[in-house]
């Protein structure tokens, strides 16, 4: 196995185990450590960088640093931002298709299909972005900085649901910490509509997300699934001292 391949490979596993123990109250600061030093090991613009330097800022958050988590973040923000870069120049793979008439529609199309994927990608890499707005809004507004929380809210929003879907679980975490905020500055009537997305999408969630990342069956290790796991491993955060809303 080549070094680099190695190194793909170790990073997607040590955010697998960390997602895991994070869902089960178990220490994840090594996991995350080991896996940022991994990440060094890849393109500046790579989103797995970008996705270890969130979680770093999550680690920093809980440990009560909130001047380094709140550099984190920015620094994390900085490194989603350059994504595109990195997906201007991924690869991109073409499912095989049985058909001969398909075939060589992608052998006259392949430029065009080549730049539809890679903007789907581009939409995609947006929801890592969004969520760590929505970590550094709700570190800001845990700090009593909400006039600078909200704008990060809703731009969290906004951009997450684009990515991945209106229904997405994260969408409503962003929205019940956008109703927190509007709740505690006395502006029910405004919070309503948020908490209200939040309890639509509790009631019927599109299924995706670290769950749907391991239902897939990647055969190798691709661009697009270095990206997937980037995206799905570094989720929103519920703001610190709500409990989740019973299913």
């Amino acid at each position: 196995m080549r070094p680099c391949l190695l190194v793909d490979f170790l990073w997607e596993q040590f955010a697998e185990e960390a997602a895991d123990s994070s869902e089960a109250g178990v220490e994840i600061e090594p996991l995350w450590r080991t896996g940022a030093t991994l990440s060094q090991a890849f393109d500046e613009a790579d989103p797995r960088r970008a996705a270890s330097l969130h979680c770093l800022a999550a680690i920093a958050r809980e440990a009560g640093d909130t001047a380094g988590a709140e550099a984190r973040y920015r620094d994390a923000i900085a490194a989603w931002e350059r994504v595109p870069e990195w997906v201007s120049q991924m690869s991109v793979e073409f499912t095989g298709r049985s058909a001969s008439m398909h075939i060589r529609l992608e052998m006259k199309r392949t430029e065009e299909l080549r730049k539809l994927k890679r903007s789907i990608n581009t939409t995609l890499a947006e929801g890592g972005l969004a969520a760590t707005l929505n970590n550094l809004a709700e570190l800001l507004h845990t700090m009593g900085r909400t006039d600078e929380a909200e704008p990060l809210y809703r731009q969290a929003r906004e951009m997450r649901a684009k990515s991945l879907s209106h229904r997405e679980a994260g969408v409503a975490i962003i929205c019940d910490n956008l109703a927190d905020l509007l709740e505690e500055a006395g502006r029910h009537n405004e919070a309503e509509e948020p908490r209200a997305r939040a309890r639509e999408i509790d009631a019927e969630p599109f299924h995706a997300g670290i769950e749907d990342f391991r239902r897939k069956r990647w055969r190798k290790m691709t661009d697009t699934r270095k990206l997937t796991a980037a995206v799905y491993l570094a989720p929103p955060c519920r703001r610190a001292g709500t409990p989740p809303t019973p299913a």
